[in-house]
């Protein structure tokens, strides 16, 4: 663990994972490589957008990864830390006036947008109108916060506290 002073805050950091390292290596030796996944996850019915942002934004609360950022000393070592909170508004996009391949084109775009590496956000959810009904949540992430696994459960606890909000169940 090394301490640094993040915007005005003493953080404690920790060294990176196995895992991380290689993917960091990557970054470093490639840079034209993106380590971005971008998921959708998409419902044929209406959806209460403003109970869906509660939802998504208490499911961030609950997940670490989700609030992970990476830090570089003077050395060029990498550490990760965790914001306490992360206040970021969760933007709805209307794309069901679009042709739906627009639509997904324009979602791989972002994909393939490298994010900020040191002191920023490493994920982007967007709300999404989608053509012919379909609506839901967009999900940008950084492969070095999270994989697969991580990403479904993430989206089950949006799914299940949007559900309980919305429904009571």
């Amino acid at each position: 663990m090394k301490e640094f002073v993040i915007n005005g805050t003493v953080m404690q950091c920790y060294p990176l994972t196995a895992a991380q390292r290689i993917h960091n290596y990557t970054i470093r030796y490639c840079p034209p490589q993106v380590l971005c996944i971008g998921t959708g996850l998409y419902f044929q019915a209406g959806v209460d957008f403003a109970v869906l942002k509660e939802a998504i934004k208490e499911a961030i609360h609950r997940f670490d990864s989700m609030r992970l950022r990476f830090i570089q000393d003077e050395d060029g070592t990498v550490y990760q830390y965790v914001v306490p909170f992360d206040d970021r508004d969760i933007p709805l996009v209307d794309f069901s006036y679009w042709k739906e391949e627009d639509a997904h084109r324009e979602m791989e775009k972002w994909t393939q947008e490298p994010f900020e590496r040191y002191n920023s956000p490493m994920n982007k959810i967007v709300m999404i109108q989608l053509p012919n009904g379909y609506n839901g949540v967009y999900l940008k992430v950084d492969h070095m916060t999270m994989d697969s696994s991580s990403i479904i459960a993430f989206d089950r606890d949006v799914l299940e506290i949007y559900c309980a909000k919305r429904y009571g169940m």
